[in-house]
């Protein structure tokens, strides 16, 4: 090629890189068309070539870009040619006809363009993939194959390496896909790496080639056809390979990354000697470990030192297995005070970091490391609200002052920024971004919970019940006040399968048929006692113990396990006579206490009555209890509306009260928990739009539907300041369910109102009776003027299921100040017998369980 046209051809792709916008492109191809032709393609190419061995991912995907847009302005065909009957792929394809051959060569078509002309964008390319599952399979891998190899031997070499770099994205993003069936997802890339190293080779292009191996490699250690044993012999081949160009000085970060995956494949190893296998694994890790420091690769840090930790664990040295694994959860917990894109990110790195606080609990179990153990598991649970807590507590009055958010604020995005600028680095220097997170720890106020802090929490008539799940069994922390270690108790595996097993059911029933889920709870309850065995885990709490305080895990938040019945024929809230209490973690337990030691304002009610105006018992509950409080503040039925809570004098009243108590329906929202509320006055909707944003409307029924935009949603509580509330009351359905995923985050309504300042909170587990909760809350009120929260709903619950018809009516004509009320009791249990028991299901009287002190 003529130098001087080299240069313009330079000085031209120069110009269209420092583009802004199409148009600007555009105008400048057009300017300048008599150099768009096969040299400016081939010094494209070279170019995106150079970006590629250099590791510039984003000069490549702009190169790529280029070379698509030069296309469209001469309005020629793609740059990669298009696969065509014309080539001989019928070799070994005998099954397909012609016509059959056609459409999956058009699909390849269509795919490589797509993922050339995308620069191999997954929201682009995924949606196609996913649309033709049907034509992933071994024959599209086959005609890749054939198709890619004829094409090969006549193209031009700067034309074939083009065609190579879309095939390469291409096996990229099919290696990935979530969807379809992997095994054959896995073919087509591995199929797509091997073609293109005919054209990248070691000596020509050896930075390609070396990172088309590691890839190569990843996709034989993860291939689920052949004999396992030799695809992982396959791809610990590949990866010493990439590692013959990977070197530590030329290509640091590769050489670590190729590094780490060796290390796996050598700790999935069957070949050879397990324990050579193993020490293998664990220096490849350790090299990795060279370059992914904390401080300049942090996310591949904690990758790293989780494998390696793993690989610790397996070889049963436990003591080298808990020094890592503390190592990857300092950096994991350093990524997660980093990141700026809010809570949702964060629930999302809980769940993708659940097994490392999960592997660690096990190793402290295994070192008997009993109390570091339980640490960790508080570690793990409800991250995020007690991370806003904390910072909450830390200024007595509730309010952060502006200049420390700021100061937080403006950190994460100075680290945000920089960790950027150092990905772009060729030698990066970590001392700025050190210097930022050295600023932010310091003025983070978050620090875990420590064992004798937990121990504090507990008077000497007071035990904790910790549940935790594993993968293999499920185990119960019982811990007191003075023990210096926690009392341990552990199920067998087929307890965790009939566990696991019953909650499905449960659940499946609960939301599937109510009238049969209520005919069958005691029943049920009966079942997960047995199973839980609650009668050991209780006969391990100290005799002297007249309250215990549960923390459940996992699913077992949703369940009621206060009221399990016992082998004596009692319940477990009728063995402790101060009552039964939940927490999500102690360390939100520590926060509660904490809140409840600062000087109490007046006791000031704040009550929602009967916004939908469909629950008449609700209109009793309320102007019963609002006679225990010589201060009240009432928003009755079409006055409760959302708008009418933020106006004042609304507004002072819900933020200055002691207590705040709402009376209405709940909705627990399983798909989106941010979208569960409490529903207020207007909120419903009949009939419902033709066009109803289905994440805006939630349907009731055919002809009804719930307008969220007119209800206290979730993210709308968590915005709330409740700086002198004490309690919350959600005399409501569903209210106390949460949405946990694989973590143990606790994401339901209990959450939001304790994040918005309230230490305590009771709500209920299921749909509830109306006539039943009226009676209960008025119960617990009264109770509530002598005892504590637990002990009062205990109280409450006890007498509910304990009183005959006779015994309520009797009751309420003391009780109720309206003779009208009276009447409507009477009618409601007209058709019982005196002596009955109206209430005695746990169905009518066990929902509400008190969260928090």
């Amino acid at each position: 090629m003529d130098k001087k046209r080299l240069q313009k051809y330079l000085e031209l792709i120069k110009k269209l890189l420092s583009c802004s916008t199409d148009e600007e492109i555009n105008q400048i191809l057009l300017e300048n068309k008599n150099l768009l032709d096969v040299g400016f393609l081939q010094t494209v190419v070279t170019e995106l070539e150079k970006a590629l061995n250099e590791g510039d991912e984003s000069r490549a995907n702009r190169l790529r870009y280029l070379a698509n847009v030069r296309d469209k302005a001469l309005n020629s065909s793609s740059s990669v040619p298009k696969p065509s009957a014309t080539v001989n792929v019928e070799h070994n394809l005998e099954s397909l006809s012609e016509e059959e051959i056609q459409v999956y060569l058009q699909f390849l078509a269509e795919v490589l363009q797509i993922t050339n002309e995308s620069g191999g964008d997954t929201q682009v390319v995924y949606p196609l993939f996913a649309a033709n599952i049907d034509k992933l399979d071994a024959n599209l891998a086959e005609i890749l194959r054939l198709w890619a190899t004829s094409i090969f031997e006549k193209a031009e070499v700067e034309e074939a390496k083009y065609i190579a770099i879309a095939i390469c994205e291409f096996s990229n993003l099919i290696q990935q896909f979530p969807l379809g069936n992997t095994a054959n997802n896995i073919e087509l890339a591995i199929i797509g790496y091997e073609v293109i190293l005919t054209i990248f080779t070691k000596d020509a292009s050896p930075a390609i080639w070396a990172m088309t191996q590691n890839n190569l490699g990843a996709a034989y250690w993860q291939r689920i056809k052949g004999d396992k044993a030799d695809n992982i012999e396959k791809g610990i081949n590949r990866f010493q390979n990439a590692l013959k160009v990977y070197t530590r000085n030329d290509f640091p970060q590769d050489w670590a990354m190729t590094q780490n995956n060796l290390g796996i494949a050598y700790t999935e190893r069957i070949k050879g000697d397990k324990a050579d296998n193993i020490e293998q694994a664990i220096n490849c890790y350790q090299d990795a470990l060279i370059v992914y420091t904390r401080n300049d690769f942090p996310q591949d840090n904690a990758d790293t030192l989780f494998n390696l930790g793993l690989t610790y664990q397996d070889a049963k040295r436990f003591n080298e297995a808990y020094t890592t694994f503390e190592q990857a959860i300092e950096t994991v917990e350093s990524l997660r005070g980093e990141i700026v894109s809010g809570d949702e990110t964060k629930r999302k790195q809980a769940e993708e970091w659940n097994k490392l606080y999960h592997n660690m609990v096990k190793v402290c179990l295994q070192l008997k490391e009993d109390t570091k153990a339980i640490e960790y598991i508080e570690r793990s649970k409800t991250r995020n609200l007690t991370e806003l807590l904390a910072i909450k507590d830390i200024y007595p009055a509730g309010d952060i002052p502006e200049n420390v958010i700021s100061k937080l604020r403006q950190l994460r995005q100075d680290i945000d920024i920089e960790k950027r600028r150092l990905a772009a680095e060729e030698k990066p220097d970590s001392t700025h971004i050190n210097k930022l997170r050295q600023r932010f720890n310091e003025l983070f106020p978050y620090k875990p919970i420590q064992f004798e802090e937990i121990k504090k929490l507990l008077d000497k008539e007071t035990a904790i019940i910790q549940f935790y799940i594993f993968d293999d069994c499920f185990k119960v922390f019982i811990i007191t006040c003075d023990n210096d270690q926690p009392i341990i108790w552990h199920s067998q595996a087929e307890s965790l399968e009939k566990l696991l097993h019953w909650t499905k059911k449960y659940l499946v029933l609960y939301y599937e048929d109510k009238k049969q889920w209520i005919v069958q709870l005691t029943n049920q309850l009966t079942e997960l006692a047995s199973i839980l065995q609650i009668d050991q885990i209780v006969s391990l709490v100290p005799s002297h113990c007249k309250k215990v305080i549960l923390v459940p895990h996992l699913d077992l938040h949703l369940l009621p396990l206060h009221v399990l019945p016992l082998s004596s024929g009692k319940y477990l809230i009728d063995k402790f006579s101060d009552g039964v209490s939940y927490a999500p973690s102690c360390q939100l337990l520590q926060y509660a206490q904490q809140k409840l030691q600062k000087p109490r304002q007046s006791r000031h009610l704040f009550a929602i009555q009967n916004p939908i105006e469909d629950l008449p018992f609700t209109d009793i509950e309320v102007e019963t209890i609002a006679a225990n409080f010589k201060s009240h503040y009432i928003i009755k039925q079409n006055a409760a509306t959302k708008f009418s809570l933020s106006q004042q004098p609304n507004a002072n009243h819900l933020n200055d009260a002691y207590l705040l108590h709402f009376s209405c329906h709940g909705y627990f929202n399983r798909e989106s928990s941010l979208k569960s509320a409490l529903i207020l006055a207007n909120a419903r909707i009949s009939p419902i739009p033709a066009d109803a944003d289905s994440s805006r409307f939630l349907k009731v029924s055919d002809n009804v539907a719930i307008d969220l935009e007119k209800c206290l949603t979730l993210e709308d509580i968590f915005q709330l300041n409740l700086g002198n509330c004490r309690l919350v009351v959600l005399s409501a359905c569903e209210t106390g369910l949460t949405n946990l995923g694989n973590t143990d985050e606790y994401i339901g309504l209990p959450s939001g109102f304790i994040r918005a300042g309230s230490p305590s909170v009771v709500s209920s587990l299921w749909n509830v009776s109306d006539i039943s909760t009226a009676l209960l809350m008025i119960k617990f009120y009264e109770n509530l003027q002598n005892l504590d929260v637990p002990l009062a709903l205990k109280e409450a619950q006890t007498w509910l299921r304990n009183a005959t018809k006779q015994e309520l009516e009797e009751w309420a004509s003391n009780k109720f100040h309206n003779p009208e009320h009276i009447v409507q009791l009477q009618s409601s249990l007209f058709r019982k017998p005196p002596n009955s028991k109206p209430f005695e299901s746990p169905y009518y009287w066990a929902a509400f369980c008190a969260i928090g002190k």
